[in-house]
């Protein structure tokens, strides 16, 4: 049994589409076809219910899925046995959240430069769901975001939270007094984009405390998020380890209360069948640099 045929069928059974496996493999959805017709003629049975709309497992395929994922996961574990003297070369592609590129990205590339040289690092910046999205569809390699991926061929981990305060341009009359709930619901709040759990932790904070508050706006980018308070008399739920150094937040302050948001979790999702020997150790590298950030001041 061609292993090159079991990794079709897991990609299409993914993609549940011989066109988007056969993008994702850099074939021809031809040879796909041909990989699945013959692993069906091997197994003597259908693996796909092509009669539908969208292509599905068959009752055989089901259970071929989870062995064959075995499969390709064994392969992984060999080539990073034989590569474990040699240095990842070749490309990876990850994406990750936009509060990291304006957090700890810079500390993070820069090790793994360090660490595989030879390395070509192809990056991507979106929203989680964009990301998951990708990362399903096979266009992305790793993922560092706030939510994990519940694929059985997915290998998610936790890494360092962001811990998040609150922030206002200098001159701003709450950094003269010691700010409570009551106080903040009075300003024009500016946190993540709608949904988010930094903008639904705030609704809940409000509600909790029987409060009502002023306004809030939802903004995608944390540099829009710097610009908004900066220039306006706003309060922004923004990361604050390392907040003075980031340049991101010149002419801005943190705000001294107790009423602080919760932290944004992080995780770090791979492919478990992945054949680049590198991607465990990029695990390794957000894990320390997120661990590092927290403890910065």
């Amino acid at each position: 049994m061609n292993i090159r045929f079991l990794e079709s069928f897991v990609w299409v059974s993914r993609l549940k589409s011989f066109r988007a496996a056969a993008e994702k493999l850099n074939v021809s959805q031809a040879t796909i076809s041909s990989r699945i017709s013959t692993l069906e003629a091997e197994m003597q049975c259908r693996l796909f219910d092509r009669e539908r709309s969208e292509v599905t497992l068959s009752p055989q395929g089901s259970l071929l899925l989870p062995k064959a994922l075995k499969v390709l996961e064994a392969e992984a574990e060999l080539k990073e046995a034989l590569y474990l003297s040699e240095e990842p070369a070749g490309r990876i592609r990850i994406g990750v959240i936009e509060s990291i590129v304006h957090t700890w990205l810079s500390s993070f590339l820069t090790k793994v430069a360090e660490t595989y040289p030879k390395l070509e690092i192809e990056l991507t910046a979106e929203p989680s769901v964009s990301l998951h999205s990708m990362f399903v569809k096979g266009s992305l390699d790793v993922i560092i975001q706030t939510d994990p991926v519940m694929e059985e061929s997915v290998v998610t981990t936790p890494i360092d939270p962001l811990k998040l305060g609150w922030a206002c341009r200098e001159g701003h009359p709450l950094l003269k007094e010691d700010v409570t709930i009551e106080n903040l619901a009075e300003q024009q709040i500016v946190t993540f984009a709608r949904g988010s759990r930094p903008h639904v932790a705030v609704l809940n904070m409000f509600q909790e405390a029987d409060l009502i508050h002023k306004q809030i706006h939802c903004v995608t980018s944390l540099a829009a998020i710097s610009v908004f308070i900066r220039n306006s008399d706003g309060v922004a739920t923004m990361p604050v380890s390392g907040f003075s150094q980031n340049p991101l937040n010149q002419g801005l302050r943190l705000i001294n209360t107790d009423a602080t948001p919760p932290s944004l979790d992080l995780v770090v999702s791979w492919h478990r069948e992945s054949s680049n020997p590198a991607s465990q150790g990029l695990v390794d590298i957000a894990r320390e640099v997120s661990q590092r950030y927290r403890n910065s001041p």
